[in-house]
């Protein structure tokens, strides 16, 4: 019985071949869609399920009252880790974990950075890995390295590298003592080389004792069923008891962050975890569902609307015998083939663009077939696809009276016209809604991108410091002055566009008793200002030899209340220290948010990036070669390795860019199947009205009049899809702005414009339909009756 249902499914798809085909490319396009999603879906929801105690390990965060506003982050002092695991039986393990960096490793005439983490000899007991030389115990040498598998060979060229040296920063030699797999891609603790924190310095001994500082992240290994709650305020209490009001954590609280929410909820707000990627994982995810949606639309209306070349098929096996139940299953089994041959083509539309999607998405993804869950959803979009996509229509054709059909008196179509209208309206108000969320977001781009930052990206070169370039930096200094491409030259902490730290304890005159100050800064040399180009709102620029000088931003003297500011004295770090001026605010660390209040401090002895502003005008390729030349007098030791200032900047808007671009291509993808569809109906309403439009043609209707005639019933239809979506795309755009605090504001012009493009898309796919029957010969049609 399956068996003659599948051959009578194929025989209808070879005689309605125009309908199998919108059919399938629908089903295709909008299941070749799905899967893209659910595989990136699939891939967010496996970050560090590697681990062997993924339940189980915690990172530590310390909520910290920064100037009245709550703000959550992982920096922990060091000595906590070993006094949790003393105090805590429910902590199982505790390691420490510096925030990483890429050091250069020299092997030979080989000069490779690659990113490293330093940690406590307790990482591989609350961290996984495979060993493929060596063990976990080596972490116990200070001297020890432990490397991936795509590292040894960077560096030798094979995997036996046990006993092998290298040399760290041109300064110390390590030795290699084991070797791992590469750790996964979606894995939050990543690293190429692992070495440990060296137990016999000056610097470690102080820093076990450093209750004050917080420069690394802790994270704990929990006893399954612990309380973490308790475990949050214990670890809290233990923090006050050892540290000075001075710590600001002192004053907050904490929170004991799970792996299983450190991708997808990463995301704090007035200390609470809020969220994160999981938005746009479910957004994605209805996304996904939709446009799946959207094609099963297609396939139910063509269906309804083909009721009439049906009809008489159903009223003659209705007179031979079968049930209700026989028609249902055979239009299900019609659809569920269709779906079949859909997934098989979508397979393959998936598998010839994933490696350009992986691309895109900055990440490699893969089709997990080893994967049961795998099978589940793909067996699951077949079923369903097919079920959805053919309930409405089975229903529909199997209630057809045998005696009105076959007397001629079954009007077919009629009782479908209006759900039919319903559906063409969901798809259009869907389509609206993912065109309006993708213009906002590119407005909203757009708007951060082109605000007002306080200095000039636009030809300002990061060049990586290194010991050796800052011994030598007046004479790389001098040396680029005279290449006549280089404008003004500074060293800096980090990138200006990125605070180094915070701190506390600044103390100016009035200053109030109960002063909790936290403050941004960074160390910079002198022309600071005039080589990134920023303003300065009163004072001067740092100039050579300020010792003991600082510079801070307008935001930071509203916010301290202080005068006339310029030539006064403040205390920081154990120094007094003269304000040289105010700079005017600039936009740091998230474009996003207004600014914070910031201190620069003048410091000759410490330099991560040199900033190079090139002159006006100059040839950009011209300009890196003498720079490089330079640099290679100056710092033969290191490799000449620089960054614009512009793309270092582009970079926080990463994850926006990346949304937006989905959203493109997914709405672009929605309108297409909503098309695909419009044109399927617009067909089989110009077949079904064949002679009536040449009769009006024969009585002298022109082909605008035709055109208008085919066209109005959609138009008025998309017209009200427009209405129904617009309100709600306001409000969910509306939502979605308000996580942001520097936003662009929703104008009438956007829906206007959406407006505009789904006429004109739609405008041009039923032109091209009707002006085809409009044009034909009318006497073919009439001549047939």
């Amino acid at each position: 019985m399956l068996f003659n249902y599948f051959k009578i499914a194929f025989r209808n798809l070879r005689q309605n071949r125009i309908f199998s085909l919108v059919n399938i490319a629908g089903l295709t396009i909008g299941m070749a869609a799905t899967m893209l999603i659910f595989l990136w879906v699939y891939h967010e929801r496996s970050w560090n399920k590697q681990n062997e105690h993924y339940q189980d390990v915690y990172h530590v965060y310390a909520n910290r009252d920064f100037n009245g506003q709550i703000t959550s982050g992982p920096d922990m002092m060091f000595p906590l880790p070993a006094a949790a695991r003393a105090s805590f039986p429910e902590v199982e393990e505790a390691v420490i974990v510096d925030f990483g960096g890429n050091p250069l490793f020299t092997i030979g005439d080989k000069m490779i950075r690659r990113q490293t983490l330093t940690t406590s000899p307790e990482f591989f007991n609350v961290f996984s890995a495979q060993f493929i030389e060596g063990s976990a115990k080596v972490l116990q040498d200070p001297d020890a390295l432990v490397v991936t598998e795509s590292t040894a060979i960077a560096f030798f060229g094979h995997t036996r590298v046990i006993g092998e040296t290298v040399k760290v920063n041109n300064g110390r030699s390590a030795t290699i003592k084991a070797v791992v797999k590469d750790l996964p891609e979606n894995s939050t603790v990543r690293f190429e080389v692992l070495q440990p924190f060296n137990q016999s310095t000056p610097q470690y001994r102080e820093a076990q004792t450093d209750w004050v500082n917080c420069g690394n992240r802790v994270f704990f290994l929990v006893k399954p069923g612990a309380n973490i709650a308790s475990l949050e305020k214990k670890t809290l209490e233990l923090i006050r008891k050892n540290a000075s009001s001075e710590n600001v954590t002192t004053r907050g609280s904490i929170i004991l962050h799970p792996m299983s929410k450190w991708r997808l909820y990463e995301e704090f707000r007035d200390g609470r975890n809020t969220g994160g990627r999981i938005a746009y994982v479910k957004l994605f995810t209805w996304v996904a569902i939709i446009i799946l949606l959207i094609a099963c639309v297609n396939f139910m209306n063509l269906s309804t609307a083909r009721s009439e070349k049906r009809a008489k098929e159903v009223g003659i096996r209705k007179t031979l015998g079968s049930g209700r139940k026989q028609l249902l299953l055979q239009f299900i089994t019609e659809s569920v083939l269709l779906a079949i041959i859909a997934f098989i083509l979508a397979s393959l539309v998936v598998w010839l663009v994933l490696p350009a999607f992986g691309q895109l998405l900055n990440q490699e993804i893969n089709i997990p077939f080893n994967e049961p869950s795998i099978w589940i959803i793909i067996l699951s979009i077949i079923l369903l696809t097919g079920i959805i996509a053919g309930s409405y229509p089975a229903i529909y054709l199997s209630s057809f009276r045998p005696v009105k059909v076959l007397k001629g008196t079954f009007l077919p179509g009629k009782k479908a016209l209006l759900p039919r209208k319903i559906l063409v309206t969901a798809q259009f108000v869907i389509s609206i809604l993912l065109i309006s969320a993708t213009l906002i977001i590119y407005q909203q781009l757009q708007h951060v991108r082109n605000r007002e930052l306080g200095y000039d990206v636009n030809n300002l070169v990061l060049v990586s410091s290194s010991g050796q370039a800052h011994r030598n930096l007046e004479a790389i200094r001098n040396d680029l002055r005279t290449t006549g491409m280089v404008e003004s030259v500074t060293h800096t902490s980090s990138a200006v566009s990125d605070i180094f730290g915070f701190t506390s304890g600044i103390r100016w005159p009035g200053a109030p008793e109960s002063n909790n100050l936290v403050i941004g800064f960074m160390f910079a040399g002198h022309d600071l200002a005039k080589t990134i180009g920023a303003r300065m709102a009163s004072g001067q620029d740092f100039r050579l030899n300020d010792t003991n000088h600082v510079i801070f931003n307008q935001e930071a003297i509203k916010v301290m209340g202080i005068q006339d500011p310029v030539g006064r004295e403040i205390e920081w770090a154990g120094r007094r220290r003269i304000i040289s001026g105010v700079i005017e605010n600039m936009v740091v660390n998230s474009p996003y948010t207004s600014a914070s209040p910031a201190m620069i401090v003048y410091e000759p002895n410490w330099s991560n990036q040199i900033n190079i502003r090139l002159n006006q005008g100059v040839d950009i390729r011209k300009a890196l070669v003498q720079i490089e030349q330079v640099f290679s007098r100056h710092n033969p030791e290191n490799p000449f390795e620089y960054r614009f200032m512009d793309e270092v900047f582009q970079e926080k808007f990463t994850n926006e860019k990346l949304i937006g671009k989905l959203a493109l291509i997914f709405s672009a993808l929605a309108i297409f199947v909503c098309c695909l569809g419009l044109f399927g109906l617009l067909a089989f309403s110009i077949e079904r009205r064949s002679k009536e439009l040449s009769i009006r043609k024969v009585l002298g209707a022109s082909l605008q009049q035709l055109l208008l005639l085919m066209s109005t019933e959609f138009l008025v239809l998309i017209g009200l899809a427009f209405l129904i979506a617009i309100p709600a795309a306001w409000w969910a755009m509306k939502e979605w702005l308000n996580n942001f605090e520097y936003r662009v504001n929703i104008s009438a012009g956007v829906f206007v414009l959406v407006g505009l493009i789904i006429l004109f898309i739609a405008f041009i796919t039923i032109s091209l339909n009707a002006s085809r029957a409009a044009l034909s010969n009318p006497v073919k049609s009439l001549r047939s009756e």
